[in-house]
């Protein structure tokens, strides 16, 4: 556990403290354990663009939008519903 609550970033040619609260030092910890990495490597991946921070909502949103395509390149499912019947089965009229 990160017994510290400031990470000190080697940014060239000066090195600058960041300090930030013990509770957020523990949870970046947490992040880095679970992709198995330092906090040091987790912030180096972050800030070489290898990982990202997503949206929860804006990942549900893409998986849908991707269960969607899948769903309509189906060759099976070539039957299309109205809208009108999407509507009255969800009881929007």
């Amino acid at each position: 556990m990160l017994k510290s609550s400031v990470i000190l970033l080697n940014v060239q040619p000066m090195i600058n403290p960041l300090t930030i609260s013990p509770e957020i030092a523990s949870g970046i910890e947490t992040v880095a354990q679970q992709f198995d990495l330092s906090v040091t490597e987790l912030l180096e991946q972050i800030s070489q663009g290898k990982l990202t921070v997503i949206d929860p909502e804006e990942l549900e949103d893409f998986s849908d939008l991707k269960d969607a395509i899948q769903a309509e390149n189906d060759p099976e499912n070539q039957e299309r519903v109205s809208w009108d019947i999407i509507k009255h089965n969800l009881g929007i009229n």
